[in-house]
């Protein structure tokens, strides 16, 4: 993953064979899966040891550049002293996005590695959170779906990213007061973010007249969108990411379908959605945002986003400076190193408890006048700013908004 050779990661081993990626401390167990690294022990001078199950292959592959992001924080806070002076022992298993592979890397990673935080990606993450709150093993997932607020289910689960309910609602009051009357349209992938995009929407006064799903993966979405234009939908919310987002407004343009658009956070960025649709294509579209895009203009002289340039070029993959994925994984490592220094570097429940705690710290991943704080259902990230793009770049068009209040259930 380095940019040039040579510049493997300091104090890092970085090798990508059979589909997985592994980054340990040199000064690491290796071998030796005896010793447990999770910070059970005050005082230890052992490795903390952080896991990840994610798609570094198949249909979600470009979401391994969120790994990438927080290799390269774990690393930088590595060549710094550490945690206490306690590395961080960073290893990352491919799953494909495939939830038996994700739970079987779990296992692999409490019980032969004895990671004390794992970070599982996305919606399938549900399905391995009984495992790791069996162990009491913090799960920190990268993902907007409602059911991982649900904190008395899984206890030992947080969300890193706000709940998506919340940024449907946020969106469907945008429209009711922007758009009165509008006929609203949902076009999304065929699992539990849309579900709680579209809760979200409802809830604020948005209830979609049509909501079409597909597949992750599936590019071609002209079909659908000929549907949305057969039943009237004049305003559209597309959160479909990956590769079929910049295709689909590419679509919209070619066949002049011209609704109202609003795109999803995480399918709002620069380098893989906007530049790959063309931009005259995004112009005017409006999104609820809470990251800082590293590849748009407006954030080039931001100290969080060039300290993310260096870091990602020092100790990670140089392609991903423009990366929206791995400027998140970077923030995401960010915050699990705060809570770490408040857990004495303890994974579990004292983890878990640092982390509800977090209370108006600054993240170098997030926008201007935003910072983390516990909230409902665990979540830290609880903000929205409303933006439209410009041709150029994500311009504001609205005051923040706090959205804890907006919980689902």
């Amino acid at each position: 993953m380095s940019a040039a050779p040579g510049k493997i990661r300091r104090r890092a081993v970085v090798a990508l064979a059979a589909g997985t990626l592994l980054l340990s401390a040199c000064s690491g167990r290796a071998d030796d899966s005896s010793d447990s690294g999770s910070g059970s022990g005050g005082g230890s001078d052992e490795p903390i040891v952080v896991g990840m199950s994610f798609p570094l292959s198949g249909p979600l592959s470009g979401a391994a550049a969120v790994a990438d992001g927080a290799a390269a924080y774990f690393e930088r806070i590595n060549a710094e002293g550490g945690v206490d002076g306690r590395e961080i022992e960073y290893e990352v298993l491919d799953d494909a996005y495939d939830p038996a592979r994700q739970a079987d890397n779990a296992r692999q990673l409490v019980a032969q590695d004895g990671a004390g935080v794992v970070i599982t990606f996305g919606g399938l993450a549900a399905a391995t959170a009984p495992y790791l709150n069996g162990e009491e093993v913090a799960q920190i997932v990268p993902a907007t779906q409602s059911v991982f607020s649900d904190t008395e289910a899984t206890p030992f689960t947080r969300g890193w990213f706000p709940d998506s309910a919340w940024e449907g609602q946020v969106i469907g009051e945008h429209i009711g007061e922007e758009q009165p009357g509008a006929t609203v349209g949902v076009l999304g992938l065929n699992n539990d973010l849309t579900t709680s995009l579209v809760d979200g929407l409802t809830a604020g006064g948005a209830t979609p007249a049509k909501v079409l799903t597909v597949a992750p993966g599936v590019v071609d979405l002209t079909s659908q969108l000929n549907e949305l234009r057969g039943a009237g939908v004049d305003t559209v919310f597309l959160s479909v990411v990956g590769p079929a987002q910049p295709a689909t407004l590419r679509t919209m343009a070619a066949i002049g379908y011209q609704p109202t658009t609003y795109l999803y956070s995480a399918g709002a960025d620069l380098a893989t959605s906007v530049g790959p649709a063309g931009p005259e294509n995004v112009t005017d579209a409006l999104t609820a945002q809470y990251f800082k895009d590293p590849a748009d203009p407006r954030w080039a002289e931001d100290a969080g986003v060039q300290a993310f340039r260096e870091d990602i070029e020092k100790y990670g993959d140089a392609k991903n400076a423009d990366s929206y994925l791995a400027i998140e994984g970077y923030g995401m490592a960010a915050a699990i190193v705060s809570v770490l220094e408040e857990s004495g570097g303890e994974g579990g429940q004292a983890f878990i408890d640092a982390w509800d705690d977090i209370d108006g710290v600054d993240n170098p991943a997030i926008l201007p006048g935003m910072q983390l704080s516990g909230g409902p259902g665990g979540r830290v990230l609880h903000q929205y700013q409303m933006m439209q793009f410009d041709g150029t770049s994500w311009q504001d068009v609205g005051d923040v908004v706090d959205a804890a209040d907006r919980a689902q259930g």
